[in-house]
């Protein structure tokens, strides 16, 4: 599924799309999972006013929804994200987060550049972000953009912003990746990335982030093992024992 021509621009650029790797019917079934942990977040966020980055009816975040949901455990585990992740993370991975993100509507938040890293940095540094698109993401609605080659730099320092931890400060506008349906950007922890403006009117842009880790990968602030995370693969192959 993965070919040579991929590793080496994930190698090369820190990236690589696998387009439309998810069909009709795929979508139809996770999205509607996933519409349902959004809307009971945002019926949340209404109540406290906002959490975190997340604010109500603008930009929301849920996680840890495969836990929850044991038809989302099956797609996090299913052949696909097996056959990508063993590809460039090698034969034995662990699922480490994963979360939706929807934009709403003339919503006029960006999202500033920085690495997933100068969140939670891991040891060895980097893991990998499957963003899959469960609905057209467009530079309009607010699509992901990436600096291409950025990880090539390490973790890099990260100051605090209203709108999230900043990485980098220059004038390089980056690529955008715009997603059909289906299809999803796969890319380090260490590349530098960033989201615009939705300036729609009636097009949330909706992702479902999935991140995934060597199973050896420890906490560079505590050390500790992510013993607990979910088995995706071992020895290259679906795994789930404990």
């Amino acid at each position: 599924m993965v070919t040579d021509a991929q590793k080496q621009q994930f190698v090369d650029r820190g990236f690589l799309i696998m387009e439309d790797l998810f069909d009709g019917d795929e979508m139809d079934a996770v999205e509607r999972i996933v519409d349902g942990c959004v809307e009971e977040a945002n019926a949340g966020l209404k109540v406290s006013g906002g959490a975190g980055i997340s604010r109500p009816n603008e930009i929301v975040f849920t996680a840890f929804l495969a836990e929850k949901n044991d038809a989302l455990r099956e797609f996090v585990k299913g052949e696909k994200f097996v056959d990508v992740t063993t590809a460039i993370i090698g034969p034995d991975v662990r699922l480490y987060w994963n979360q939706a993100v929807y934009k709403f509507p003339e919503t006029p938040r960006e999202f500033p550049w920085h690495q997933d890293n100068g969140y939670t940095p891991v040891d060895p540094e980097q893991y990998y972000t499957c963003w899959v698109a469960l609905r057209d993401a467009t530079i309009e609605n607010g699509c992901v953009w990436l600096l291409p080659g950025s990880h090539k730099r390490g973790t890099l320092p990260h100051t605090d912003s209203d709108l999230g931890r900043v990485g980098y400060a220059g004038d390089d506008d980056g690529l955008a990746v715009t997603l059909k349906r289906g299809s999803m950007a796969v890319f380090s922890s260490l590349l530098l990335h960033r989201s615009g403006p939705n300036v729609t009117e009636d097009d949330v842009r909706k992702g479902y982030v999935v991140q995934f880790i060597p199973s050896h990968t420890r906490s560079a602030t505590t050390g500790e093992p992510f013993t607990d995370r979910l088995w995706v693969a071992k020895e290259g192959v679906r795994y789930d024992g404990e």
